[in-house]
């Protein structure tokens, strides 16, 4: 008789576990929760992947092409900007300048923090020369640890016709 009633008892005692750890376990959070970048300018959005050109010139006669950066989050962000034509090209955007040189495969990488909703200007600007009148760079920005959300366009600064 004591194993009759042992059994039983042992069953319910283990569904009873079961529906307890089950009601415990935290809910998955089924809602999207990337957080997504967009470049502009004049505060208009540049599509992802698209091509920018622009023939700004500021004063000096250097390329200002006046891009910012806009995310629905506030975070640190990551900017690449790869020279497509072997050229120096600055982002100044997060306190320091850095550029596209040679030795670094004319690729720079600048990061910083950026507040949600809020354009941040990246101050990109390149100085034509006589040999390279136009440059070509691809632009990339991600939330750091979120490369797999990265976006990217194409800019071109140029003031020579059919380029």
């Amino acid at each position: 008789m004591k194993k009759l009633f042992t059994t039983p008892f042992a069953m319910l005692l283990c569904v009873a576990m079961a529906v307890v750890f089950t009601a415990c376990e935290p809910e998955e959070n089924t809602e999207a929760s990337a957080k997504t970048l967009v470049f502009l300018c004049d505060a208009n959005s540049i599509p992802n992947g698209s091509t920018y050109t622009t023939s700004t010139l500021g004063e000096d006669a250097v390329f200002l092409p006046g891009i910012d950066l806009k995310g629905d989050a506030g975070g640190t962000v990551c900017v690449t900007v790869k020279s497509l034509n072997e050229t120096m090209i600055a982002i100044c955007g997060f306190g320091s300048c850095q550029m596209t040189l040679p030795y670094l495969e004319y690729t720079t990488t600048a990061s910083g923090e950026i507040n949600a909703n809020t354009p941040f200007p990246l101050d990109i600007h390149y100085e034509p020369t006589a040999d390279k009148p136009s440059a070509s760079a691809l632009i990339t920005a991600y939330y750091e640890g979120e490369e797999d959300n990265a976006v990217s366009f194409t800019l071109v600064m140029t003031n020579a016709k059919g380029e």
